[in-house]
């Protein structure tokens, strides 16, 4: 559950009222809706213990403002409450619940009729016109061409890279997020780029305890005196023996 997505809300005290309400007892004198018969409060309590065994609806916690903010990748929405789903559930009155059914998509016959229109006009190929036919070619034509220049830009790309090894102190990409997990346009940004030597583990943990080690100050200090923020101190625990 997040806070971009609708869900149906209501306090358990207004699920209890509305199992006792007339509506709800309308539609129980119906037998084909299969209802159980609410007489009091109790009764109206078991059933509603009953949905939540069965997950019909889950507990939740209304969050402020600031709660939202310390939640990640959150935003706060002024036009509707932002709801989290907890795992304890408490049977209060202004306890918060979300239903877990979901509205059908609309439409959801509109894409299967076009899905069966789309499979049949790829069926009914050879009874297409000759301009369609032409049409479908020359866009087929097209996108192999895409393709062709692709991996033309990755080989020589890669005859470029090989020859800065040996021309240039540094080897030279072109086009260097290429294969990145980006956009399309973004894959071709930057035009160029020098490849920057990578630093070995070993020589950056040196690197790291020479600093340290730098930051330890010479003198010792006692155990009350406060250090600045700035240095770092290494402290070794020591045992004493206490005579009983």
């Amino acid at each position: 559950m997040n806070n971009t997505d609708d869900f149906d809300f209501f306090r358990y005290k207004r699920l209890i009222r509305a199992l006792q309400s007339d509506e709800y007892k309308a539609q129980q004198a119906n037998p084909k809706n299969g209802l159980p018969e609410i007489s009091d409060e109790q009764e109206a309590q078991k059933v509603s213990i009953m949905l939540l065994q069965n997950q019909m609806y889950v507990p939740v916690q209304k969050l402020h403002y600031a709660e939202i903010k310390e939640v990640r990748g959150w935003k706060p929405n002024k036009t509707k409450p932002t709801l989290k789903r907890i795992e304890k559930a408490a049977l209060e009155s202004d306890a918060y619940f979300a239903w877990t059914y979901t509205k059908p998509n609309p439409y959801i016959l509109l894409y299967s009729i076009l899905t069966i229109v789309g499979v049949f006009t790829v069926i009914l190929f050879p009874l297409w016109p000759n301009f369609m036919k032409r049409g479908v070619w020359y866009l087929s034509m097209a996108a192999l061409g895409l393709i062709a220049m692709f991996f033309a830009t990755a080989i020589v790309r890669l005859i470029i890279y090989i020859i800065s090894l040996v021309a240039f102190p540094k080897p030279f990409w072109l086009f260097p997020n290429l294969f990145e997990d980006c956009g399309v346009i973004e894959s071709f940004k930057p035009l160029y780029a020098w490849e920057e030597k990578k630093v070995k583990k070993s020589k950056k943990k040196a690197e790291k305890g020479e600093n340290i080690a730098e930051s330890v100050p010479s003198s010792g200090s006692s155990s009350g005196a406060s250090t600045s923020s700035g240095d770092v101190v290494k402290r070794k625990v020591t045992l004493e023996e206490v005579s009983e």
